[in-house]
């Protein structure tokens, strides 16, 4: 994405930047339900909102975040862009402007959650979902290698061909 940017290449970025935005938000919140179950095991929320899980974890682990300082900042601002796209609702604009050239229709059609579509925040998700899923490990004490799915399959030779 960032080359695209850096050589002009726009076709496509916008929805790459969406993408990842999601699944960030996705992958945050799968992080965070991953930590609290091998904290809490069936004890888990797990149908509990992410601020409440989150603020769980903040009762039960040392950390020390806020929500109004990142990595948690972020996580919130995220996590409205994600259930704006997921639980759209109209938005309406009364709004009056007079302009001396015929306006663009595409940037007045624009809601307010296409504004956080941007390699900035882009980037700061990504590395903000970083700084927590580290945080959040080393409080839990849990191993990285403790986070990998580990397979269950495996070939024998049982009978030696004759």
């Amino acid at each position: 994405m960032k080359q695209q940017i850096e050589n002009g290449e726009r076709a496509g970025v916008y929805h790459i930047m969406m993408a990842s935005l999601i699944f960030s938000a996705f992958s945050i919140e799968a992080k965070v339900n991953f930590v609290g179950w091998k904290v809490l095991k069936n004890g888990w929320p797990e149908r509990a909102n992410l601020r409440e899980k989150i603020a769980l974890l903040l009762q039960i682990l040392p950390l020390e975040l806020s929500w109004g300082e990142r990595p948690l900042q972020t996580v919130a601002e995220l996590k409205r862009f994600r259930d704006t796209l997921a639980h759209g609702k109209p938005e309406i604009v009364d709004e009056t402007a007079i302009v001396d050239v015929p306006p663009e229709i595409w940037d007045a059609l624009k809601s307010q959650w296409e504004s956080s579509v941007t390699p900035d925040f882009v980037n700061r998700c990504r590395e903000d979902e970083d700084v927590l899923w580290q945080k959040l490990l080393g409080a839990a004490k849990i191993n990285v290698s403790d986070t990998i799915t580990h397979g269950g399959h495996d070939l024998k030779k049982l009978v030696e061909p004759d």
